[in-house]
């Protein structure tokens, strides 16, 4: 207990100050900005205090991630209205190509209607411990993200809450995530399409309700847009870049010396994980998968702790021994009871990217159970003040003893379902 009240205390005198800092010299942290770049160089400033060698890698990606989803669903929408005005070959067109994109997109394996927007420059800050002994028999990667979120109606607590809800109905469980109802909805408007084309009409009354969730996304994230307000972000995700340093900071004294420690500050992952997407594809052949490991820290105080798991339209779990390491974790400290994996209704984080080329993987972070998201996410109100010091403390906690479990252990542990077992 008295080791908590020290951490709680070190996030209030230190971490907490540093992210009021970031938050009051770099206030629109939208991706590509000049504010997202200065950010960047704060933390690094840190990271060379601790005698890491960091380096900016740039990379190029795109300003919002909301007029990526808006222009997929307003091609949706188009296509309905073609569809309905007797082109049922262009309304194919739109609807099979807004879908296909998506999920391509979302599963970060290629980006086809995102391209029709001007890139931006960006950055990722990459800090690095080598390995003393030569090769690593680890390659222990932190993930953070410096940019804040566009905010908007969609954000409302109302609406998340709604989202995040599961569904009693059995077997319709994976309807609670709402970009896969609405690129379902959307393809099934190709497969309509496609029937009328061998003249297959179908009536309104099945065209017009299927079209419902491509309208409501188009003009939630077309709202998004035209607002152009960037939230502070101090949470999501600015306590998980200086938790990165807190975590370095803890664990550098006395990492062992086959293991190599990076600690990597993204840019553009509000963007849809520009950062990330382009470092993984960067790294490819220069950090193995066979020894490499990625934790993301997104969001480490308002809310409670979880390890999330991956996927908005198709699933990117977390390898499994990577899940019961947590679960042993969770399970053998009482401070940790009740921490579990949460899913992802919607969005990603920086490990999918990582997960979907074949690294195992994984985010940590918090979620307030009573709202399905962090109190704040992508809000006005996610500023230093609103930041939890005990909350935010847990979450160091929890996620330096992850850490060092996968230090001691980089084997495959045993299933999950035999941790009761292990422990009795």
């Amino acid at each position: 207990m008295l080791e908590h009240t020290h951490l709680t205390a070190a996030v209030q005198d230190r971490w907490i100050p540093l992210i009021t800092r970031i938050v009051e010299a770099c206030p629109r942290r939208v991706a590509g900005s000049r504010s997202e770049q200065e950010a960047q160089e704060i933390l690094r400033a840190e990271y060379t205090r601790l005698g890491m060698t960091s380096q900016l890698l740039p990379f190029e990606w795109n300003e919002s991630l909301y007029a990526v989803l808006a222009l997929h669903f307003g091609l949706a929408v188009l296509g309905t209205a073609l569809l309905l005005l007797g082109a049922p070959w262009l309304a194919l067109i739109a609807h099979a190509l807004a879908a296909v994109s998506y999920v391509a997109d979302s599963h970060r394996r290629a980006h086809l209607l995102r391209r029709w927007f001007e890139p931006i420059g960006s950055q990722n800050l990459v800090a690095t411990r080598p390995a003393p002994a030569g090769p690593p028999r680890l390659r222990l990667v932190l993930v953070s993200h410096a940019d804040a979120a566009f905010t908007g109606w969609v954000f409302h607590p109302t609406l998340i809450r709604l989202s995040s809800r599961p569904i009693p109905i059995p077997g319709l469980g994976g309807l609670r995530k709402g970009l896969r109802v609405v690129v379902g909805a959307t393809a099934l408007l190709a497969l309509i399409d496609a029937l009328a084309i061998v003249g297959l009409d179908a009536p309104a009354w099945l065209i017009l309700p299927l079209s419902v969730p491509p309208a409501l996304a188009f003009v939630l994230n077309l709202q998004v847009v035209l607002r152009d307000e960037v939230v502070p972000g101090a949470n999501d995700n600015l306590s998980g870049c200086v938790g990165a340093i807190h975590l370095a900071e803890r664990l550098l004294p006395d990492l062992p010396d086959d293991v190599e420690l990076v600690c990597v500050s993204t840019g553009a992952e509000e963007a849809g994980t520009g950062g990330a997407d382009r470092l993984a594809r960067q790294m490819a052949d220069r950090w193995g998968a066979a020894e490499t490991v990625v934790i993301g820290l997104d969001g480490l105080s308002n809310g409670r702790p979880y390890w999330f798991c991956e996927g908005e339209i198709l699933n990117a779990p977390p390898p499994a021994w990577l899940t019961t390491l947590c679960a042993r974790v969770a399970s053998g400290d009482a401070r940790f009871a009740g921490i579990e994996a949460f899913e992802l209704p919607v969005g990603a984080t920086d490990s999918l990217p990582f997960l979907v080329r074949g690294y195992d993987a994984m985010t940590l972070g918090t979620v307030d159970p009573e709202i399905g998201a962090p109190r704040g996410y992508h809000r006005p109100a996610d500023s230093p003040d609103a930041l939890d010091a005990d909350e935010f403390a847990l979450s160091l906690a929890y996620a330096e003893a992850v850490l060092r479990a996968v230090i001691d252990t980089r084997a495959p542990v045993q299933p999950l379902d035999t941790v009761d077992a292990l422990d009795a």
